[in-house]
């Protein structure tokens, strides 16, 4: 029986783990640290700290894709932003302090999703080519790979970081790229958790995309995923379902 997809790669933070929570939990066991070390914890609380410390990573994050600021420029800024809010007196070698804790331990609080290590499997024994294509540093995300033990069914040349690349989704570059390395001679498709960079941007290079929709975001446009659902169980099992193969 044929396979819809000889190709199918996933995008890394929020369709293979929650990074939202290991990113909450490392964050804010470093803040802990920090204030605890400086005797600050009478000043603010994590509980203050994080929301605060979300909004100016997400508000700094989209300068760092366009290349207008540095990984290093874009942690410090969201450190020393949140610091300012609140009045704390940190320091520019106290954020990479910081972020070189954060870098250290994270990896402890990622934890894949159940089922990830299953279909991993079931796909590489039917011989279906798999990657990741994933935006962010080449460190951070490698080191999130290998804790998730995803390396024993990825090669280094099925893994695409932007940062290394100097490209990020949704721009239709990075796709003909992990096309062009994966070469089949069957469909290829797309698994991630945002509509505008995994979505959209698959779509609009010629992909097949499903939705992962992890974090209950509204769609911003027409495009047509093949299949949209909150957890990586239903994506297996519709893949499954659609390539012909048993999980």
């Amino acid at each position: 029986m044929t396979m819809r997809w000889k190709t199918i790669c996933f995008d890394l933070d929020n369709t293979l783990f929650s990074h939202e929570k290991a990113f909450e939990d490392a964050i804010c066991f470093c803040f802990n640290s920090i204030i605890r070390n400086k005797n600050l914890t009478d000043k603010v609380s994590t509980k203050e700290w994080f929301p605060v410390f979300k909004k100016y990573s997400d508000l700094f994050w989209s300068d760092y894709e366009a290349g207008v600021i540095t990984a290093k420029e874009y942690r410090r800024k969201r450190f020393l932003q949140s610091a300012l809010h609140f009045q704390l007196p940190f320091t520019t070698s106290e954020a990479d302090e910081f972020h070189n804790h954060y870098f250290f331990i994270v990896d402890d609080f990622s934890e894949p999703y159940p089922s990830l290590h299953t279909m991993m499997q079931t796909l590489v024994t039917a011989n279906v080519k798999v990657g990741i294509i994933t935006n962010g540093t080449a460190d951070t995300q490698s080191n999130k790979i290998n804790k998730l033990n995803l390396t024993q069914w990825l090669s280094n040349d099925c893994i695409f970081i932007s940062e290394e690349l100097k490209v990020f989704k949704p721009k239709r570059e990075i796709f003909d790229l992990a096309k062009s390395r994966l070469q089949s001679d069957g469909g290829y498709l797309f698994v991630g958790d945002s509509w505008e960079h995994d979505v959209v941007g698959a779509i609009n290079a010629g992909w097949d995309a499903i939705f992962l929709n992890t974090r209950s975001e509204t769609p911003k446009s027409n495009h047509k995923p093949v299949y949209t659902s909150g957890t990586l169980a239903e994506v297996a099992s519709f893949i499954y379902q659609e390539n012909n193969l048993k999980g």
